[in-house]
């Protein structure tokens, strides 16, 4: 009796391994091309607010106690020398792009454009950029085009990548979410078209895009995405203050 007791407890003692979760190294998945992917770089966290950082508006304001958008792997900073913005902008800078080049390892290297000066204030070729709380970011082509990154590139029908295109707005759209995130981006009404349509054509909801884009209503206010001229080569996102930011106008 007491061995056909030890046979039966080891056979429960079987019974309880196999029904334990098994670990084994899954195999490396090729990347897959989506619409929309959410993933975040958790590794990235987004600083909270100094005060007085971003003083006044992005187009008449100056930059106390700067953070610089540092070098990364996939991109390119096009003038390091205006790569200050507040912590929180440069910090979701970092998070969108490092996003999108996880969904699209594959696609050419990103051209970031101007932030703001060390000290904030006038710089010349924009009007605001001046609190750094604005950034642009070139857009994504099918193939490297000939002096990219360091200059940007028209959007054509012919050129431009849609799918990672339509990411890279969209994860710079997910921060409106976020305390500081996204207020605007400024994109030309033609490239939001082209965006728009590879969207729908591909299962995103028109009440989605609607929501995101200012396509295909010219003259509407309250999308997140909205038309401004000499702006079909990047994307031109604006950041709002954060909470406790006393010297932020937005």
């Amino acid at each position: 009796m007491r061995s056909l007791a030890v046979v039966v407890a080891l056979l429960a003692l079987f019974a309880t391994a196999d029904a334990r979760p098994r670990h084994h190294d899954a195999p490396a998945k090729k990347s897959k091309r989506v619409a929309v992917k959410k993933l975040h770089a958790k590794h990235i966290p987004i600083h909270g607010p100094i005060h007085g950082q971003s003083a006044g508006a992005p187009w008449d304001g100056e930059l106390h106690d700067p953070a610089q958008l540092a070098e990364g792997d996939g991109y390119v900073i096009r003038r390091p020398y205006r790569a200050f913005g507040t912590r929180s902008t440069v910090d979701f800078v970092q998070r969108a792009v490092t996003d999108m080049r996880a969904q699209f390892p594959e696609t050419h290297v990103l051209a970031v454009g101007d932030i703001s000066a060390k000290d904030g204030g006038k710089i010349t070729e924009h009007h605001s950029h001046q609190s750094g709380r604005d950034v642009d970011i070139g857009l994504v082509y099918k193939t490297k085009p000939e002096n990219f990154p360091h200059d940007f590139v028209a959007a054509t029908d012919d050129n431009l990548d849609c799918e990672a295109t339509y990411a890279l707005v969209n994860e710079f759209a997910e921060t409106a979410k976020e305390d500081g995130g996204a207020q605007v981006i400024f994109l030309d009404f033609n490239v939001q078209g082209m965006l728009f349509r590879w969207a729908k054509e591909h299962g995103e909801g028109t009440d989605v895009l609607e929501h995101l884009f200012q396509f295909p209503h010219r003259g509407a206010s309250g999308a997140l995405v909205r038309h401004e001229p000499n702006h079909n080569n990047h994307i031109h996102v604006r950041f709002r203050c954060p909470k406790g930011d006393t010297a932020c106008s937005n």
